[in-house]
């Protein structure tokens, strides 16, 4: 840490109040200072010299003193942004977070024909993922996250969302999806994390995920579609895992 972060962080630690009196204190002493300075050399007993001494201490005092909210109103935006991106995405796989997910999807759906579906949700859970962690370690386990996460977003389209809900959990939101295009991406998905494997300790690590499939029904909202997902879902694992299970027609 350099001595500018390192003041910046001591001042920040101060309260509001203290901060204020902090910057007028330096403020006053550097102003005071300067004009007895330019009194004892010179003084200011003419008009140009009471303007070049009310110069100096501008540039003198508020130059510092300028930059050093300038860089920290710097770092207020730095953290801001980082705390959006950190909320508005999952930092271990890119996709989005949940909130983003529904803030996303919601919006995509209130926008969409009332008379017409929406789109189709996939609702995505890595098979016995806790015994991957428990025995190839959390490393491990996060270096296959990571891969389904890149699979996932290999097969978004441009209009689609996809996230981590969080754990080993995913979703995504295929926007105008009949049967034929929900059943192809989620067979894509299948496959490719069945690709998915490595030598760890010396023994083969293999992922499979299951999937849940439901499709928008007019009037429906996100949270009965994402149940409904998640219900298929419950049925896949039941069911042997590692494979699909679709909303059954109404």
């Amino acid at each position: 840490m350099n001595t500018f972060n390192r003041w910046m962080t001591m001042f920040e630690a101060l309260s509001p109040v203290r901060q204020i009196l902090l910057l007028l204190g330096l403020g006053c002493v550097l102003a005071n200072g300067l004009a007895a300075l330019f009194f004892k050399l010179g003084g200011y007993d003419s008009l140009d010299k009471t303007i070049l001494l009310t110069t100096l201490i501008v540039i003198v005092v508020g130059g510092p003193l300028g930059a050093f909210l300038v860089g920290l109103n710097y770092r207020l935006k730095v953290m801001a942004h980082e705390l959006d991106i950190a909320f508005r995405k999952d930092g271990m796989t890119g996709l989005s977070t949940r909130h983003e997910f529904y803030l996303r999807v919601e919006q995509m759906i209130l926008g969409n024909n009332p008379a017409l579906s929406a789109g189709a949700v996939l609702y995505i859970d890595a098979d016995h993922f806790k015994s991957v962690n428990d025995r190839f370690g959390h490393a491990a386990g996060d270096d296959a996250l990571q891969e389904i996460g890149t699979l996932i977003g290999k097969r978004l389209g441009r209009r689609d969302v996809g996230a981590r809900f969080g754990g080993e959990e995913f979703a995504v939101f295929l926007a105008d999806a009949d049967y034929g295009k929900a059943s192809w991406v989620a067979h894509g998905i299948l496959l490719d994390v069945r690709g998915i494997s490595r030598k760890v300790a010396r023994t083969e690590l293999s992922l499979t995920v299951s999937i849940g499939v439901a499709f928008h029904e007019p009037g429906q909202t996100l949270e009965q579609l994402v149940n409904a997902a998640d219900e298929c879902l419950y049925r896949a694992k039941n069911q042997g895992r590692d494979r699909i299970v679709y909303e059954m027609a109404s």
